[in-house]
């Protein structure tokens, strides 16, 4: 197994973290917990992504033991294919028409529904691991579905399975990560509710930016095949969005820590 593979899993890994319902999930949860149980805040997308990967790390072993048995028409495969783009184009749509019409916006996914309310309320450690659990249950996007499709074309062993599965699961659990200890960060400010929005409203665009362009990519090249990028490609787009990621976590971090030290000098 070529170390590209695994870093191309950890760089899907790293975006499928960033996926619309894994930040409303995280949001929604960070928030509600911080009153509740503040120290269990700043780990929600930490239990969310590991419960999360557990699943996909399963699934990308089972795939590697069976997907040579499995035979599948090439016009089922199309049409699950289509899902996740569509999925990423009404995602980005949700975001858009909140960004331009709500000023207390919120970030928006397809998944919510599918998470029973008292599950969604418990303030139970295993209970945020569980919601992950279920979130990678419902089809996901086309970053987790990349990753099946790369290690069902790959023909890999089992153990090379599990490194990959691994090295998707690290780059999940990155991003989530860095999303709930961010919004644990914002909410210990004294003006919580306005920074909080602000960090929504922020990574709302990026949500809109990101789900458009590659669901629309996902979409066309559908229609258009020939415009489908080789994997060394995908690597550079991934590097790309990774650098993305840090530069936008980045500004918040370092915008919050300096308007810290003007209120604290300023006193």
């Amino acid at each position: 197994m070529e170390i590209s593979g695994v870093l191309l899993l950890f760089l899907l890994g790293l975006r499928h973290g960033f996926d619309p319902d894994h930040i409303a999930i995280i949001d929604g949860l960070s928030v509600r917990l911080n009153a509740q149980k503040p120290t269990l805040a700043k780990w929600t997308g930490t239990l969310f992504a590991a419960g999360h990967s557990s699943v996909v790390t399963c699934i990308i072993v089972m795939i590697a033991c069976f997907s040579h048995t499995w035979n599948f028409s090439k016009t089922a495969w199309d049409i699950l294919d289509w899902i996740p783009g569509i999925m990423l184009v009404l995602v980005g749509l949700m975001n858009l028409r909140g960004l331009t019409r709500d000023k207390s916006f919120r970030p928006a996914g397809l998944k919510m529904g599918f998470i029973p309310s008292k599950l969604k309320r418990s303030s139970n450690p295993l209970a945020i691991i569980l919601i992950g659990i279920l979130f990678a249950m419902v089809f996901d996007t086309n970053t987790q579905a990349a990753a099946w499709a790369y290690t069902a074309t790959s023909k890999i062993s089992i153990a090379n399975a599990l490194i990959l599965g691994c090295a998707f699961s690290a780059g999940m659990i990155t991003t989530d990560t860095l999303d709930s200890r961010i919004l644990f960060m914002l909410m210990q400010r004294s003006e919580a509710d306005n920074a909080i929005l602000n960090y929504r409203r922020k990574i709302g665009w990026v949500i809109v930016f990101v789900s458009l362009i590659v669901g629309a990519y996902k979409l066309i090249n559908h229609i258009i095949p020939s415009i489908e990028v080789e994997e060394s490609m995908l690597n550079w787009v991934g590097i790309l969005f990774f650098s993305v990621m840090v530069s936008f976590y980045s500004y918040i971090i370092f915008g919050s820590v300096k308007r810290n030290k003007k209120r604290t000098y300023g006193n």
